[in-house]
């Protein structure tokens, strides 16, 4: 990933965004070119370094190479993201680009055993629908209507060794643009975009280099 300093988020940020937006991209080698499964990838921060949970389909060609990885593995998270016309500049003096967030996250994989794969289902389960006010619980059906289901899906757990973010904001660009930028998105009804908003404003506010 390229980052130019004035792009690098802070930490917290960079863990907030893996947080709120765990549908990711696995990516990994294969002898005929890279594997890359879209799927959710639950942040865990009590560990002493960071690890993502989640887990895959057996029958997944992607899910041996998991288990034979011998280079490091690869999740990829994409935070709020907007196009940027250049007719919200003031002077409208600038070319249009992309306003985004990602996160790149490398680390070594462990396939978790069966009672480990429960206890992530099960956390995953709650965490997402915690969302809902009245969300589905597994306990509202057979446990062996989840039990039989396990065999045929792999769980794994990814430690993180190296995260990189990039937030490109408008940081690179004058503060007076960039804060343009932020309020016109500030403008919208899509959470997702009040949110980069949020973002460029605040990496942007008192900014004073161009």
């Amino acid at each position: 990933m390229f980052v130019r300093s004035c792009w690098k988020p802070t930490e917290e940020d960079l863990w907030k965004l893996v947080e709120a937006n765990p549908w990711a991209l696995l990516v990994n080698n294969g002898p005929e070119g890279p594997f890359a499964t879209n799927l959710p990838l639950i942040l865990d921060r009590t560990r002493e370094k960071p690890v993502l949970v989640s887990h895959i389909a057996r029958a997944n060609e992607h899910a041996q190479a998991l288990r034979e990885a011998a280079t490091p593995t690869l999740a990829i998270f994409h935070g709020p993201v907007s196009y940027v016309t250049a007719s919200w500049y003031p002077q409208r003096d600038m070319p249009s680009t992309y306003y985004y967030t990602a996160v790149h996250c490398y680390g070594r994989v462990r396939i978790q055993d069966q009672p480990d794969l429960r206890a992530s289902l099960e956390e995953l389960t709650r965490g997402m629908e915690s969302k809902y006010p009245a969300g589905w619980k597994t306990s509202e059906i057979p446990p062996q209507d989840i039990t039989r289901r396990l065999p045929a899906i792999m769980g794994f757990e990814l430690e993180v060794d190296r995260a990189e973010g990039k937030f490109k904001l408008g940081q690179d660009e004058p503060v007076k643009d960039a804060l343009a930028v932020g309020n016109k998105l500030a403008e919208s009804s899509d959470p997702a975009m009040l949110h980069l908003s949020e973002l460029v404003i605040r990496y942007n506010r008192g900014r004073t280099s161009i």
